[in-house]
C-alpha cells in the first residue's frame, strides 16, 4: 500500500469516527426525550452499525497488510531461527560423534600401549632374571673351579708333606733299628736302581 492511499485511509477511517461520534450524541438525545424504542432509534441504531462496519473495513484495509507483514515476517523469523537451530544441533551431533571416535581411538591406544608396556616389562623382566641366572651359573662355576684348586693344591701339600714324614719317620726308624748289614744292602740296592735309571740325553 502507497502513502497516498495510507493518507486516504485514514481520512475515511476519521470521517467514519467522527459520523460515529455525531450519530451517538444524536441519538443519546433523542432517547433522552422520548423513552421509548421507535423507528428512528432503530434507523440511528442501523446507521451506527453500518458506521461501525465502514470503520471496522477500513481499519481492515489499513491494517491489512502490515499485520500479515508482521505475521509472515514473524513466521520467516522463527523459521530461520529455526533452521539455524537445527543447523547447530546437527553440527553439535556431528561434533559428538567426532569426540566419540576420538575417545574410542584414545582407548584403543592407550590399550594399545599399556599392552605393550606390559610385553616391554615381561622380556626385560626375562631377560634379567636369564641375566641372573648365568651370573649365579658363572658364580657357582667359579666357585666350584676355586674349589677343586684348592683341594688339589691341598692334597698335593697333604701328600709331600705326608711322604716327607714318612720319609722322616722311615730314617728315624732305619737310624734306630738297622744294623751295618742293613745298611750295606740298602746301600747296594739304592745303587743297584740308580744305575738302572736311563741317561738323561
Amino acid at each position: 500500500m502507497s502513502k497516498s492511499s495510507k493518507t486516504t485511509c485514514l481520512a475515511l477511517l476519521l470521517a467514519a469516527a467522527a459520523v460515529l461520534l455525531a450519530d451517538t450524541g444524536l441519538l443519546a438525545s433523542e432517547g433522552a426525550g422520548e423513552g421509548g424504542y421507535s423507528a428512528d432509534r432503530w434507523k440511528d441504531f442501523g446507521l451506527r452499525v453500518m458506521n461501525f462496519a465502514v470503520f471496522f473495513a477500513i481499519l481492515f484495509a489499513l491494517l491489512k497488510n502490515p499485520v500479515r507483514k508482521f505475521f509472515r515476517d514473524r513466521a520467516e523469523s522463527i523459521a530461520r531461527t529455526m533452521e539455524y537451530l537445527e543447523t547447530q544441533a546437527r553440527n553439535l551431533e556431528e561434533q559428538n560423534q567426532v569426540m566419540k571416535r576420538k575417545l574410542s581411538q584414545l582407548s584403543a591406544e592407550r590399550e594399545g600401549i599399556l599392552a605393550q608396556y606390559e610385553r616391554d616389562g615381561a622380556r626385560e623382566r626375562d631377560r634379567i632374571i636369564a641375566e641372573a641366572k648365568r651370573t649365579a651359573e658363572q658364580i657357582v662355576r667359579k666357585a666350584e673351579t676355586a674349589v677343586e684348586q684348592e683341594t688339589a693344591s691341598a692334597r698335593r701339600v697333604l701328600a709331600r708333606e705326608t711322604g716327607l714324614l714318612a720319609v722322616s719317620i722311615a730314617g728315624d726308624v732305619l737310624a734306630q733299628n738297622a744294623t751295618d748289614e742293613d745298611r750295606s744292602i740298602l746301600m747296594k740296592d739304592f745303587v743297584s736302581q740308580v744305575t738302572r735309571l736311563p741317561a738323561r740325553r
